[in-house]
């Protein structure tokens, strides 16, 4: 893993060199792209370890750090922000935690380009950090590190070919007989076939081998492989209204079908959405609802690579007010059985909401709530109630003006397709118009 890194860092260094000779009429340099945030407030039986803790918590988030090198065919970025724990009652717990993105993205010519980057997170509490995870985990030190490297082929003005290849490495510390449990390091390979049917209504075929080892074999179980082919479907009438469909099949120590619908509407600067998910643990999912192309194969979140998860998910997010936003979604899980045969159901609610003062100054309030009836790790039912208010400072405004739909997520670069990521073809532009 180690090599593998190295040769990743060789190969930006000489992308970075190379790009520094370029032109400089693009975005280039360094900028805060997400706002600092200063929050307080009262968390209510988290775990850590078997035990259950109730303590007054201030976050402090600094602001998102990014460095950007672009020319007119290739962009270069690198992403940090770093966040504070801080526990009254319980100092020992007190922590520091990390995200890092390091990514490159290159148009080799009109057919042919190049997505590679690197996603790292350290978390104390991955519970909170993992928006995907049903797995509720305990507070302890949980590293993860992706790597994927996407090249792309356009066959003609609709339809294009990708190849992809996602390595995740996760560790987390975990107590007594589940130490090791989720050291896992996981390998996936996927090609996959876009095509626009018309303007609004667009296919995806897709064909993923997923190889999952433990790095702690004594502890970890033993190395599962598993072959997944996935076909979705989206259609957008119209720029307020899309609806996504996929559906396939998972083959590997057993065999179970996938599939997943969502509905998303817009209401003046509100969007809404409602989906179900029957997916291979965090090895597919709907895009807005969950960050991942239908039929796709996330950059992270390598756990548990067997378990076949069916998710309800519920969310509105936008703008109410031109001071007033929210953010709220919900989550109702089946997450697999325990090993007395029990089903596993968890129940993740969030909202937030916000009040903009003026232009660098955001007030929030935010709940949330983790809730599941048997918990693997910890063998006892969780429910832990969060509930905090802060302000945002925003120190700089991005080059980029963020697209509201994907506010509160990664929104695609350099392209107005919400689902590939894709710059759309000029005749597909023309149609449109």
């Amino acid at each position: 893993m180690m090599r593998g890194q190295a040769v990743l860092g060789l190969v930006f260094l000489a992308v970075l060199t190379m790009v520094s000779v370029q032109a400089q009429e693009h975005p280039n340099g360094y900028y805060f792209t997400a706002p600092m945030s200063v929050s307080a407030g009262y968390d209510q039986n988290f775990v850590v370890g078997t035990r259950k803790f109730t303590d007054t918590v201030t976050l402090l988030t600094g602001p998102q750090f990014t460095w950007l090198r672009s020319t007119a065919r290739s962009k270069l970025t690198l992403e940090y922000q770093p966040e504070g724990e801080i526990f009254a009652r319980d100092p020992g717990l007190n922590a520091w935690n990390n995200s890092a993105l390091l990514r490159f993205t290159h148009r080799i010519n009109s057919r042919w380009s190049l997505d590679m980057g690197d996603n790292f997170l350290s978390t104390m509490d991955p519970t909170r950090a993992l928006n995907n995870s049903l797995l509720l985990l305990p507070r302890g030190r949980f590293f993860e590190n992706d790597f994927y490297s996407t090249l792309g082929y356009r066959i003609n003005q609709v339809t294009k070919l990708s190849f992809r290849l996602d390595n995740a490495t996760t560790t987390m510390e975990l107590e007594g007989p589940f130490k090791g449990r989720l050291n896992l390091n996981t390998t996936a390979g996927t090609v996959t076939l876009d095509r626009a049917v018309t303007s609004k209504q667009k296919l995806s075929a897709s064909y993923s081998y997923l190889h999952g080892a433990p790095l702690n074999p004594e502890t970890g179980g033993s190395t599962s492989n598993v072959h997944l082919a996935t076909l979705g479907y989206s259609y957008e009438p119209n720029k307020d209204l899309v609806i996504w469909l996929s559906g396939g099949g998972v083959a590997g120590n057993q065999t179970a079908f996938t599939g997943a619908f969502a509905v998303e509407k817009r209401f003046r600067e509100l969007w809404t959405a409602v989906g179900y998910q029957r997916y291979l643990s965090f090895f597919g999912g709907i895009p807005s609802l969950n960050g991942v192309p239908v039929g796709g194969v996330p950059g992270v979140n390598g756990l548990t690579p067997s378990a076949v998860y069916q998710v309800a998910t519920v969310r509105a997010w936008g703008n109410l007010t031109k001071r007033i936003g929210i953010d709220a979604r919900g989550q109702r899980a089946m997450n697999g059985f325990d090993r007395q045969g029990r089903s596993i159901r968890s129940l993740v609610g969030q909202i937030r909401g916000d009040y903009k003062i003026n232009e660098r100054f955001t007030f929030f309030v935010r709940a949330e709530h983790y809730g599941q009836n048997i918990n693997p790790f910890f063998e006892t039912m969780l429910s832990r109630n969060r509930y905090f208010g802060g302000i945002e400072i925003t120190l700089s405004r991005p080059p980029v003006e963020e697209n509201l739909r994907n506010k509160h997520g990664k929104a695609p670069e350099e392209s107005k397709d919400p689902r590939t990521g894709d710059p759309v073809p000029l005749e597909e532009k023309k149609r449109e118009n």
